[in-house]
């Protein structure tokens, strides 16, 4: 597999969860579809949301039109949020993901989330799915905004025993080859995730399609 091959030579693999793990993509776009519903806007397909979604996620509001007089961000993110939440355990880890892990488990390579995904609810799905001891640290956000995860990915490194250069982060949006570079770890993105592979093709060589 190109993933394993990419990334075995690191000693710390840091994980973006949503979309590079969890396979939750189809259930983002019901969520959502569920707000744009209640306020009156057009509906999204995947396709469409695969192309318009990005970091920070206020600029993928704005595209979607909601008005914001009539309820703040802040706000609907919570919204978006607890029904995201509420119906998280019928989404799965992507088929090869628990192979994956356990692979680099074996190796004993560190691994490691970092997350724009607020703490308390991340926490929750690595625990549901069975994960947590894959992972020596898992790192979410103190908000439901999802604005930036690069501070938390600064704490991360700070905290982690492992160099920079022996680390590589795997994301699957533009957002983690941003955070990546400030960084200064290298980047894995594949392309079963958010963002569509052509978006991130057009910004990093190093792009990987796991069907």
């Amino acid at each position: 597999m190109r993933l394993l091959t990419e990334i075995q030579h690191k000693k710390h693999v840091v994980w973006d969860w949503n979309g590079t793990i969890l396979d939750d993509v189809q259930h983002a776009v019901n969520t959502m579809n569920v707000l744009l519903d209640g306020h009156d806007l057009p509906l999204i397909d995947i396709v469409t949301y695969r192309q318009i979604f990005e970091f920070p996620v206020k600029k993928y509001y704005d595209k979607l039109g909601f008005d914001y007089s009539k309820r703040s961000f802040e706000r609907l993110c919570g919204d978006f949020i607890d029904c995201f939440m509420a119906e998280f355990g019928d989404c799965r880890p992507f088929h090869s993901m628990p192979a994956i892990l356990s692979s680099l488990n074996t190796n004993g390579q560190v691994q490691s989330v970092l997350s724009a995904t607020d703490q308390v609810n991340l926490d929750k799905m690595v625990d549901h799915f069975g994960f947590g001891d894959y992972f020596d640290f898992v790192y979410g956000i103190d908000n439901k905004i999802a604005a930036s995860k690069l501070q938390r990915g600064f704490e991360l490194l700070q905290n982690s025993p492992i160099p920079s250069n022996d680390t590589v982060l795997i994301g699957d949006t533009l957002h983690d080859l941003e955070v990546g570079k400030a960084l200064g770890i290298d980047v894995v993105l594949v392309t079963h995730g958010h963002q569509c592979q052509s978006i991130l093709c057009r910004r990093h060589d190093t792009v990987i399609s796991m069907s």
